[in-house]
């Protein structure tokens, strides 16, 4: 876990490390506010970044500063895009977006390196799936929406039932910086973004290459890996 977590430091460009434990306390009750919308749904629900358990994580600071406790458990607030934090689940707080750049979440051996992406949106959490560092870059978030869908009561009759649905958006970030959203993977989605790039061609091969109307996460990952190995 720790030669993970170095290499993922390095990736990010981290400039700090890890400080004693008893400094990282009062680092923690600095940034920490009670978490004002806390109910059994909060702690429960599909709303949540990790449903079935909290994990625990290590903070990137505004100042390159990497701030640690394992006596802390994280989760996410996809609904109201807050990071919130607990040690019993009597308490929970949060910590407000400027308190922190980048956030890993782990699971024993398992990292999930988030960030905000500051031209795009304060409070969004995006997932780094590739950092290309001066190359292309592929990143993730979550929304939520309420959709309706029709179901049927004791009596016979439909109604209508409220269900919460993920809803991906993918950023994919520039050589040059500049970044573009995709909400949909289909082909036509995917060109579009591409259109004026001058990495266009090769877009089109690889698209033409794999021929599906449509493509997931993982062949969009492949796009990107794609275009870095040409670009090196």
């Amino acid at each position: 876990m720790k030669k993970y977590f170095i290499c993922t430091l390095l990736c990010l460009s981290f400039a700090g490390f890890l400080h004693a434990q008893d400094s990282m306390r009062v680092t923690f009750a600095k940034i920490l506010t009670p978490y004002l919308f806390l109910n059994e749904v909060v702690l429960n629900a599909k709303i949540l970044l990790f449903e079935r358990q909290w994990v625990r994580g290590k903070l990137l600071t505004p100042n390159n500063e990497v701030v640690t406790n394992d006596s802390f458990l994280f989760n996410f607030d996809k609904m109201e895009r807050r990071l919130l934090v607990t040690k019993d689940f009597n308490k929970v707080f949060e910590i407000d977006w400027r308190e922190f750049k980048a956030i890993l979440f782990y699971i024993r051996d398992t990292g999930f390196v988030f960030k905000h992406i500051y031209p795009l949106s304060n409070k969004d959490l995006f997932q780094v799936l590739i950092n290309g560092n001066d190359r292309y870059s592929l990143y993730k978030t979550m929304h939520m929406k309420i959709v309706k869908e029709m179901g049927s009561s004791i009596g016979g009759s439909s109604r209508a039932l409220e269900k919460l649905v993920d809803l991906p958006e993918y950023c994919i970030m520039f050589p040059n910086h500049d970044y573009r959203i995709i909400h949909s993977t289909k082909r036509a989605a995917i060109e579009r973004i591409f259109n004026l790039d001058p990495d266009y061609a090769k877009v089109n091969d690889f698209l033409n290459a794999m021929d599906k109307p449509e493509y997931d996460e993982t062949d969009l990952k492949n796009l990107i890996n794609y275009l870095n190995k040409w670009s090196l």
